[in-house]
């Protein structure tokens, strides 16, 4: 996820490095949470449905559009300590995946073969160490 977002969006991967916070646990948080209290209930809806219609290299891209939606907000808190409740524990107002198809479309033709190579030599990984 963060060599997507290194590329991607290089500011934000520069403000997550500035204030000391890793972008992974923030999407981790995120994904465990289902994005309950993160995002409306629509937009849950949306993230599950892409998902399982696309795979899971989507979860990291719609993961990527959503922080590329708080880019500006990332970048104005990026040398405060109030970056991680910001990013955390405060709802994502205004993100509309529909906003951002054509966004993580270009994600996918540009990263989605390296994301989905990556995903699968993690998934034989977890079968080996069982």
């Amino acid at each position: 996820m963060e060599r997507v977002l290194h590329k991607a969006l290089p500011k934000v991967a520069c403000a997550f490095r500035i204030s000391g916070m890793s972008p992974t646990h923030v999407v981790k948080r995120w994904i465990n949470s289902c994005f309950l209290n993160i995002l409306p209930w629509n937009e849950i809806c949306n993230y599950v449905l892409i998902v399982v219609s696309e795979g899971p290299a989507y979860l990291v891209l719609y993961c990527i559009a959503l922080l590329k939606h708080l880019e500006t907000r990332l970048l104005q808190h990026s040398t405060q300590h109030t970056m991680l409740y910001d990013v955390l524990e405060e709802p994502v107002q205004g993100f509309v995946l529909s906003n951002y198809l054509d966004y993580i479309t270009s994600l996918d033709k540009e990263f989605g073969t390296m994301l989905r190579r990556d995903l699968s030599d993690f998934n034989l990984n977890c079968h080996e160490e069982r």
